[in-house]
């Protein structure tokens, strides 16, 4: 079993931070259920997925492996990514959208604004992926 735990543990990050999303938007909107797999939002399931396995590389293969400075590398450019390229392009596509109701001009193609996310979101996100590789770590 201890050998699944490098795909137990994002998977587990990443269900547990949307299952968090998913209840706090069901307390606001009533049931969706698309929301259970949105993107963006309180917290980052990006964030999440990728410290969990992150974590569990860590603690497993040590922080001076090669294989966690890879992990963390990609955690990096991943939580940028999130903060920074994601949530621009979602308010680019919003801005891009409201335009084209204000000039009444249909768009030739269906586009939905990306939600990136915020410090705070990705700040809990890690936290939570890091709970949960640190306690499936010692579980397992």
């Amino acid at each position: 079993m201890h050998n699944y735990i490098y795909l137990l543990a994002p998977a587990i990050a990443w269900l547990v931070a949307q299952s968090i999303k998913f209840i706090l938007v069901l307390r606001k909107d009533g049931i969706n259920w698309s929301d259970a797999v949105q993107s963006g939002g309180f917290p980052s399931s990006h964030a999440a997925f990728m410290v969990a396995i992150t974590s569990v590389v860590g603690f497993n293969q040590g922080i001076k492996s090669v294989i966690f400075g890879v992990s963390v590398s990609i955690t990096a450019i991943i939580l940028y990514d999130s903060i920074g390229v994601r949530r621009t392009t979602g308010d680019q596509t919003e801005a891009i959208m409201e335009l084209s109701k204000d000039r009444s001009k249909h768009l030739k193609t269906k586009i939905h604004a990306s939600k990136g996310h915020d410090y705070l979101e990705v700040a809990v996100g890690c936290i939570v992926g890091f709970v949960v590789g640190y306690l499936l770590n010692y579980i397992i």
